[in-house]
C-alpha cells in the first residue's frame, strides 16, 4: 500500500510540473521516466531546449541526408546501371523510413532516452551504452573531417588549385566550428533551410548545364552511351550498395533531435517528408545526369562534370550545404557527450558563461580533430568508409532492429505476447531480424571494399603525403 501511495504521489507531482513520463518495465515494478531537461527545470539559469517544431527538424534532417551523398549518385548509376540504382535507392529509403519510425516510437515510449547511449542502456546495460556513445563520437568526428576534406577540395577546384588545400581545409574547419557554437538545434535549423536550397540549386544548375550541352557529351558518332544494368564485380557492387546506405545515414541524429522537440512524435512527419524528397532527388540527379553525359564523362562529385565556370558557380552555391551538413553530426556528437557529462546537473541546461565557454572549447576540439584526421591519413576516404560500415550502417539500420526486438520480447512490459503475438508484430519481428542480418552482412563487406581500395591506392601510388598542398 505504501509503495502505491508513493508511486501515485510521484506521478501527481510530475503531472503538476508537466513532465514527460511513461511506465516502463523494471522487474515487476512500473517506474516513471523523466526527461533530463525536465529534471533541471527548477535551476536558476535554466534555458529551454525543447523548442523544435517538425518543420525545423525536417530542414535539419534533409540538410544532413542530402548533404554530399547526392553528388556521388551519377557515378554510382554508371557503376551498377540505372535499374539497380533506382531499385536499391527506393528499397533502402523504405527501410530507412521503417527504422526511423522504430527509433521515434522507442523515444516516445521512453521519454528519458535522449541519445543512442541512453537507448543502449535501456536495451543492453552500461557496456552497450558506452559502445554506442563511442560509436556516435567517432562517427561525428569523422563526418566533420569528411566535410573539412570535401570543403577544402571544393575550394581548391574553384580556385583551380591556386591555393594550398591544407590551408583551405583549415578554413573549412574554422567555419564548421563557428556554426557549431550555438548549442540549440533551433539555431542550426535556420541555416539548414539555406543548406537545402543551396544543394538543390547547385544540383539543378549541374543537370541543366549537362542537358544544354548534351551534344558535347557524345562519342565520335555523337552517341551518349549509358547502361540500364551493369556488373562491376563484387567489390564494385558492394561499394555502390554501401554508398546508397550511407546516403540515408542521418538516423544517428534522431534521439538527439527528438529530445529537443516540443512533440517528439512529430518527428515521424519530418521523416516521411525527408524520405520522399531525398529519394526523388537522388534518383532524378543520379539517373538524370548519368543518362545525359554517359559512361565516358560521369565523375564524382557530379558538380565537376560541367565546364569549369559552371563547376565554380555550383560549388560556390553548394558551399553552404557542405558546411551545414558537417555541423549537424558534429553537434549531435557534442550534445550526446554533453548529456553524459552533465545529466542531473545544472550545467546540462545552463546558459552561464562557464557552460558556454566549455561548449565552445569542446566544439573547437571536435573540428580541429576533424581537420587533423582529414590531413594526416592519406587514405582518409577509404577509412571513412570503414568507419561508416561500423557505425552508420548500424545507427541507420541494424540498431533499429535490435531495439525493436529488445523492446518487444516476450513477457516485456511493452509486448507481453512477444514478437509473434499478432500479425503486425510478426511482420515487424521478421523485418527487424532481416534488418539486423542485413547490417551484419553489409559491415564486413563494406570493410572489405574499403580495404581493397586502400591496397589499390598504394599499388598505384595515388596517396599523397600528410599535409601536402595540392596547388599550382
Amino acid at each position: 500500500m505504501s509503495d502505491n501511495l508513493e508511486k501515485n504521489s510521484l506521478e501527481t507531482d510530475l503531472e503538476k510540473r508537466g513532465a514527460d513520463k511513461t511506465d516502463v518495465n523494471a522487474g515487476d515494478v512500473s517506474a516513471v521516466e523523466i526527461d533530463a531537461f525536465e529534471q533541471n527545470k527548477e535551476s536558476s539559469d535554466y534555458q529551454e531546449f525543447r523548442t523544435l517544431g517538425w518543420w525545423q527538424v525536417t530542414a535539419l534532417l534533409l540538410a544532413e541526408t542530402l548533404a554530399l551523398g547526392v553528388l556521388s549518385f551519377p557515378k554510382l548509376a554508371s557503376e551498377i546501371g540505372v535499374g539497380p540504382t533506382i531499385i536499391a535507392t527506393i528499397g533502402l529509403a523504405f527501410l530507412a523510413w521503417v527504422t526511423g519510425y522504430i527509433l521515434v516510437d522507442f523515444k516516445v515510449n521512453h521519454p528519458s532516452v535522449m541519445s543512442f547511449a541512453d537507448a543502449g542502456q535501456v536495451i543492453g546495460g552500461p557496456i552497450f551504452k558506452w559502445v554506442l556513445l563511442v560509436g556516435i563520437l567517432v562517427n561525428s568526428v569523422f563526418i566533420a573531417a569528411s566535410h573539412v576534406n570535401s570543403g577544402g577540395t571544393a575550394l581548391s577546384e574553384m580556385s583551380s588549385n591556386a591555393r594550398c588545400s591544407v590551408l583551405l581545409g583549415f578554413c573549412m574547419a574554422l567555419l564548421g566550428f563557428v556554426f557549431t557554437i550555438p548549442r540549440k538545434y533551433e539555431h542550426t535549423a535556420y541555416a539548414s533551410f539555406a543548406s537545402c536550397v543551396s544543394i538543390f540549386t547547385a544540383c539543378l544548375i549541374t543537370i541543366i548545364a549537362c542537358g544544354v550541352t548534351r551534344d558535347s557529351w557524345g562519342d565520335s558518332n555523337g552517341e551518349v552511351t549509358w547502361k540500364a544494368f551493369n556488373n562491376p564485380g563484387l567489390a564494385g557492387v558492394i561499394n555502390s550498395f554501401t554508398e546508397i546506405v550511407f546516403a540515408y545515414g542521418g538516423h544517428a541524429f534522431i534521439f538527439s533531435a527528438t529530445a529537443e522537440m516540443k512533440n517528439p512524435n512529430d518527428f515521424k512527419k519530418s521523416l516521411a517528408v525527408v524520405q520522399i524528397i531525398s529519394t526523388a532527388f537522388y534518383i532524378t540527379i543520379g539517373v538524370g545526369v548519368y543518362i545525359l553525359v554517359g559512361d565516358a564523362n560521369v565523375v564524382s562529385p557530379a558538380l565537376s562534370i560541367p565546364s569549369h565556370k559552371i563547376e565554380t558557380i555550383a560549388y560556390a552555391i553548394a558551399m553552404i550545404s557542405i558546411i551545414v551538413a558537417g555541423v549537424i553530426p558534429a553537434l549531435n556528437g557534442l550534445k550526446q557527450l554533453w548529456l553524459e557529462l552533465f545529466r542531473g546537473k545544472p550545467m546540462l541546461t545552463s546558459n552561464s558563461w562557464k557552460a558556454n565557454a566549455l561548449w565552445i572549447f569542446m566544439a573547437f576540439i571536435t573540428w580541429m580533430l576533424g581537420f587533423l584526421l582529414s590531413q594526416l591519413i592519406p587514405f582518409f576516404s577509404s577509412l571513412l568508409s570503414i568507419i561508416s560500415s561500423l557505425t552508420t550502417v548500424w545507427f541507420t539500420y541494424g540498431l533499429s532492429g535490435v531495439i525493436w526486438l529488445a523492446d518487444n520480447k516476450k513477457y516485456s512490459y511493452r509486448s507481453p505476447s512477444g514478437w509473434f503475438g499478432n500479425t503486425k508484430k510478426s511482420s515487424m519481428a521478421l523485418l527487424s531480424i532481416f534488418i539486423v542480418l542485413m547490417a551484419t552482412v553489409i559491415t564486413p563487406l563494406g570493410i572489405y571494399s574499403a580495404v581493397e581500395s586502400i591496397k589499390e591506392g598504394y599499388r598505384e601510388g595515388s596517396y599523397r603525403h600528410p599535409f601536402a598542398c595540392r596547388a599550382n
